[in-house]
């Protein structure tokens, strides 16, 4: 129950559009609250709901404070103040009386979530983690808790812990979230699998097609894209953005003669959308009707400024139209946007040799020769990684730790493929560059929790149980939701005879998974180990 009123209040606030902005001298109550009613804090309270919830939130905030002046240690009214300023707009306000709330109330589901989604939308992340943290320790297995921190923890970075947290997710929300870690992760297959598992189940649902669609198309299967977002266009003819995603994937995937005349279609439909005007410009471009291309693509970039493909299609047919300063602007906006291609960079160069400034085109073409080296290695990395998956599956150890080894060569940073690598000398018996490997991962990422959790097996093996309990607690610490790692570190715990911190570490890997079969068996074992003999 309590869950699901929470999810009617996060769905409320969702709904908030524009703060109301009423000044205090127009709060004006109905005839029935107008008498102040002792205690005057219950009265103010009945006021503070009946504004908020006539959307009057400045009306509101004024009468929680007062309702605050008169009991100022009530848990639900710091939460009821924090909620109306941060309804009114006023984020920043709301974080001192929700933190007052959690420290009355601090098992209160309600108040950890909100004061989350505050810090968050506030960019005080680790703050905001730390409510995540304590908000999935009241309740693990709420799908808003485990929405919220996998969020979080997506914008730590710390993509591992979200799939640990997620695997068996179920909800659309939870595998959009648990197929972004993926994604993130550079596992692209892993997250078309669990969105197409996802897609089947519910077909019908235009953010999992949407997100299967991008996952398909950064494998560079635009086929399988095109089939997919075909066939839902067609269940769906009158639904825009359903032709609009449709559109899209055909002009990816070169399928002009496809694309035009839904194209024209969706303008006339919706002259003044973004994507709309885009699409027709690349698409007029392609077809070298420049001058059709320009106006489109102006319009798109006055529709979106920011959109950094359509600063470089428009750098590119002003650049056919012979405007060469324009071009340069427009590729260089492009740069500046985060589009940081090869081919932005040589265009770029061409516009600012045509304009007799050879040194900044001398620059822009070494700029653009040392990305297409990198993506060229990228590519070598994920052709190399992609067959050593493949050599381990098949059982070919050797040949999978040569290819790894080579793929490392390439893109030395990459976590995974040192983990990945770990674990191919792992089943090779090579305990010792097993651990070189781990060693290099976490020294890059010290939160890469399947890292962590393979050299505090290592550590259990040797005997050293101290070290292990270290690399185990880092586990669970960057990934709350891994349950093998909480189980790890409770048998460390015992080695050390820690019997109470042990089953502590065990009721946490329960709570996560109650029929964790080594779990249970690990907690029988600890209460065997304490009854006296």
């Amino acid at each position: 129950m309590q869950t699901q009123l929470l999810s009617i209040a996060l769905t409320v606030i969702r709904m908030i559009a524009m703060p109301s902005i009423v000044s205090a001298a127009t709060c004006t109550p109905p005839a029935s609250l107008q008498k102040i009613e002792k205690p005057a804090s219950d009265y103010y309270i009945r006021l503070g709901t009946w504004f908020g919830d006539h959307r009057q939130f400045v009306c509101a905030t004024d009468a929680f404070k007062r309702a605050e002046n008169s009991n100022p240690n009530s848990a639900q009214i710091e939460y009821l103040l924090g909620l109306s300023l941060y309804s009114a707009g006023r984020a920043h306000e709301a974080v001192a009386p929700l933190k007052h709330s959690a420290e009355l109330a601090p098992n209160d589901l309600q108040t950890r979530v909100l004061l989350a989604r505050v810090l968050d939308e506030l960019k005080r992340i680790p703050e905001a983690a730390q409510q995540w943290q304590e908000a999935w320790r009241i309740s693990p297995q709420s799908p808003l808790v485990l929405d919220g921190l996998s969020r979080n923890l997506i914008a730590q970075g710390n993509y591992s812990s979200v799939i640990n947290l997620l695997k068996s997710a179920t909800s659309e929300e939870l595998v959009l979230d648990l197929a972004q870690a993926y994604g993130k992760s550079g596992m692209v297959e892993q997250a078309a699998a669990t969105l197409k598992a996802a897609v089947d189940s519910n077909p019908e649902s235009f953010r999992l097609i949407n997100a299967l669609t991008t996952a398909y198309v950064i494998q560079r299967r635009l086929q399988d894209a095109s089939v997919l977002t075909g066939n839902f266009a067609k269940l769906h003819p009158r639904d825009l953005d359903a032709q609009k995603l449709h559109l899209r994937v055909l002009v990816l995937n070169n399928e002009g003669a496809s694309a035009k005349p839904l194209a024209r279609r969706l303008l006339s439909a919706q002259p003044h959308d973004f994507y709309v005007l885009y699409l027709n410009g690349i698409l007029e471009r392609e077809d070298g009707d420049y001058q059709s291309a320009r106006k489109h693509l102006e319009g798109a970039a006055t529709i979106n400024p920011n959109h950094a493909e359509c600063r470089y299609n428009l750098g590119l047919t002003l650049a056919e139209l012979g405007d060469s300063a324009g071009a340069a602007k427009q590729l260089q906006h492009a740069i500046d946007l985060g589009y940081n291609e090869p081919d932005v960079h040589f265009k770029l160069a061409s516009a600012l040799r045509d304009l007799g400034r050879s040194q900044e085109a001398e620059k822009e073409l070494q700029t653009s020769q040392q990305l297409r080296e990198k993506v060229a290695d990228s590519a070598e990395a994920a052709s190399k990684s992609a067959d050593a998956a493949h050599e381990f599956e098949a059982g070919n150890t050797e040949k999978a730790i040569t290819l790894y080894r080579e793929a490392l060569q390439a893109t030395p940073d990459d976590t995974l493929l040192c983990y990945k690598l770990a674990l191919a000398l792992e089943r090779s018996g090579d305990t010792a560059a097993e651990r070189k490997a781990l060693e290099h991962a976490v020294a890059i990422d010290p939160t890469f929790a399947l890292a962590q959790h393979q050299l505090g097996y290592l550590d259990s093996l040797s005997g050293n149980a101290t070290a292990a309990e270290s690399h185990f607690r880092k586990a669970v610490q960057s990934a709350p939701g891994y349950t093998e790692a909480w189980v790890s570190l409770a048998a460390a715990l015992a080695m050390q005879s820690r019997f109470g911190e042990a089953q502590q570490a065990v009721a946490s890997a329960l709570r996560l998974d109650p029929q964790n079969a080594q779990a249970l068996q690990l907690r029988q074992e600890l209460v065997s180990a304490q009854k006296p003999h």
